[in-house]
């Protein structure tokens, strides 16, 4: 089967609600195909789309599916492919999920260094809704406190991506055009 064809296969999976189906699409992709980033991105798309609609806690109160295998398919794909904006966006943010911030601000780090590398590659989306998630992240963990050192470190990092989001070169650039004046 073909990559074009596993990954439709899997979306019409993901769009009747059945992730579990889909992962396995892509669970047998990549035991044929171990050096295409496509079926390790999928599966852990459509797993992250499993916990978000389903929660991720059974009965039991354990992890459905291993997020630590999640994040591990993401950073596979990213990595099979350094320069693909979508998956190393994606690995970001599953990383934010997760709440694994230091990890999710280095990759975001990652992603502008793409961005720059070429032309033709523009992370500017990515890294708008990067800096929104991470914002919520970081409210939730501090529980809104932004005078917390969490908060001080990298609420500055994603304010940093937002306005690189926002289609500016830097943040000095975006200091210029608010026009304040010392």
């Amino acid at each position: 089967m073909s990559q074009e064809d596993v990954i439709t296969e899997a979306a019409q999976l993901i769009t009747v609600g059945d992730y579990m189906g889909a992962m396995n699409v892509f669970d047998q992709y990549i035991a044929a195909n171990r050096d295409d980033p496509a079926g390790y991105h999928g599966w852990a798309e459509a797993a992250l789309f499993d916990i978000q609609e389903n929660g991720n806690l059974d009965d039991k109160g354990n992890d459905r599916i291993n997020e630590g295998q999640i994040a591990a398919y993401f950073r596979k794909a990213a990595g099979l492919a350094p320069d693909n904006a979508d998956y190393n966006a994606a690995y970001a943010n599953a990383l934010v999920e997760f709440d694994r911030i230091p990890m999710a601000v280095r990759q975001l780090h990652k992603l502008v260094e793409i961005g720059k590398a070429s032309d033709e590659v523009d992370v500017s989306f990515h890294l708008y809704e990067a800096a929104r998630g991470l914002i919520d992240a970081i409210d939730l963990k501090t529980n809104f406190d932004r005078s917390t050192p969490i908060a001080q470190e990298y609420i500055k990092e994603a304010v940093t991506f937002a306005l690189l989001g926002l289609g500016f070169s830097s943040v000095e650039e975006a200091v210029e055009y608010l026009g304040f004046e010392e």
